[in-house]
């Protein structure tokens, strides 16, 4: 341990160190828990029916599933570790069910928020103000409102897995020294988040945007760099290799620059989704950073490449879903919550930025000893993020408004709709008790889908618990229902 890490200990403190990412665990896990108790239900949703109810569990049952199934891309994805999981409640519950899947879905967002908050932790080497400050942004940045999507829908495990093995392996792999056990640790994380979903891919391009800074801030390219890119390279390569055809999916593609830069433009000024132009206000500090490192101006502070990183990607994230679905009506209005858990990322990192920024104005420090005076003055650089600040917030606080009365607060308020819905086209079999429902409240577009699993023989007796009342729940069941509150 060195002298910094020493101080850094120090300072705030041996067990503050993990009593903050305990604390942010707790609060997230707990939040989420409430959304899923007070919102969720046990009716699968969409994908679900085909993916889970027509393959994973029908041929788990009848033994004729076959190992190499679990690699086969969902759309543009593959998401081993979510067959992987969901086969494994299934198996332990003896019944399929989402309430289930949901609840352990929370444990992993929990997971993701507090390794994420300790990563930015260690690396920045702050204060136990600093400390805290960081544990509440992430709490608040990780309140499961505006990525409903994933927190209810308990097929969007992969989205954890993805947002997991990123991030260690950018931890890792993006450090300025890496080699021995270290090395492979972030090659192998990097392999898995390639397997748990698309944003898998991302991982390397962020690494190599990183190497690309300090090869211009340094006007250098070493031995120590080469060996550095090296890693990134191989899992971009393997990327490519695990590409997949899209099929009918490239119809969702964005065809026109506009739909693209529209799109593009709404993932970026998150949480402002409904105004592009807010893109270049919200990522206003990372590229003023980025660009007084490149320029020579100031040097990285203390877990600053970590950020970089983490921003990186996100950009990175949000071009790839602007350009896979910017073409098919997804992105007009705003932003689909599923993609929120990616882009928050992105005013994380912009929100470090504009403390360092300000706090390097407010202590009058320079960097670079040859650089010339800030034209900005330093109460102006304050006063700057304290303005950027503010809009940040507005827009988080207008995107929570407009979640909670569109779709929480109606689903708190009727939980069980689409549970009725289910349970009267398995009675009735007629399709049209979903004509004229809300979009959300239907279990798929195709009651086709939903009938197959219901007829199917093989998933007699493992239906979720609202669609087999009859039935004695699963322990997994039980154990999530008292959790729950239900």
């Amino acid at each position: 341990m060195n002298h910094e890490d020493t101080e850094a200990r120090r300072k705030t403190g041996g067990g503050a160190r993990w009593g903050w990412p305990a604390a942010v665990f707790v609060a997230v896990l707990v939040a989420q828990l409430w959304l899923v108790a007070r919102a969720g239900t046990d009716i699968p949703f969409h994908d679900q029916w085909n993916i889970e109810g027509q393959w994973l569990y029908p041929t788990w049952r009848d033994g004729s599933i076959r190992a190499a199934e679990f690699f086969q891309p969902f759309n543009e994805h593959r998401i081993l570790w979510t067959h992987l999981l969901n086969l494994g409640l299934f198996t332990l519950n003896g019944q399929w069910d989402p309430l289930v899947q949901q609840s352990v879905g929370a444990i992993l967002r929990a997971l993701v928020a507090a390794g994420l908050a300790a990563m930015v932790m260690r690396a920045s080497r702050c204060g136990a103000v600093g400390t805290g400050l960081i544990a509440v942004t992430v709490t608040v940045a990780f309140l499961p409102h505006l990525a409903w999507h994933n927190a209810l829908w308990g097929f969007q495990s992969h989205v954890y897995f993805s947002l997991m093995f990123a991030l260690v392996t950018l931890g890792v792999l993006g450090a300025e020294e890496v080699s021995g056990w270290r090395r492979w640790v972030g090659v192998a994380t990097g392999g898995a988040a390639l397997l748990a979903l698309g944003a898998g891919a991302f991982g390397p391009v962020a690494l190599l945007g990183l190497a690309a800074v300090r090869a211009i801030e340094r006007r250098r390219i070493d031995a120590a760099w080469v060996r550095g890119v090296g890693p990134a390279l191989g899992l971009l390569a393997a990327a490519v290799a695990l590409r997949v055809d899209l099929g009918d999916q490239a119809k969702l593609h964005a065809t026109t620059a506009g739909d693209f830069f529209n799109a593009f433009g709404r993932a970026l000024a998150w949480p402002h989704t409904g105004e592009p132009w807010a893109a270049v206000v919200m990522n206003a500090p990372i590229a003023w950073v980025v660009g007084a490192r490149l320029a020579r101006r100031r040097r990285a502070a203390a877990g600053e490449d970590l950020v970089v990183l983490l921003g990186g990607w996100a950009i990175v994230s949000g071009a790839a879903a602007a350009w896979a679905r910017g073409g098919g009506g997804e992105f007009w209005a705003g932003v689909p919550s599923r993609y929120g858990d990616f882009l928050v990322l992105l005013p994380l990192a912009n929100a470090w930025c504009a403390v360092v920024l300000a706090r390097e104005a407010a202590s009058a420090k320079r960097s670079v000893g040859r650089e010339k005076e800030p034209r900005l003055s330093r109460a102006g650089v304050v006063a700057m993020a304290a303005a950027w600040g503010g809009f940040l917030l507005v827009g988080w606080l207008g995107l929570s408004v407009e979640m909670m009365q569109r779709i929480i607060l109606p689903r708190m308020r009727d939980r069980e709709a689409p549970v009725r819905l289910a349970v009267a086209f398995q009675r009735s079999g007629d399709a049209a008790v979903f004509v004229g429902q809300p979009r959300l409240l239907v279990p798929h577009p195709n009651p086709e889908s939903v009938r197959a699993v219901l007829d199917d023989p093989r998933m007699g007796g493992a239906l979720p618990p609202s669609l087999q009342p009859e039935r004695p729940l699963g322990p997994l069941s039980r154990a999530v229902r008292w959790v729950l509150g239900r």
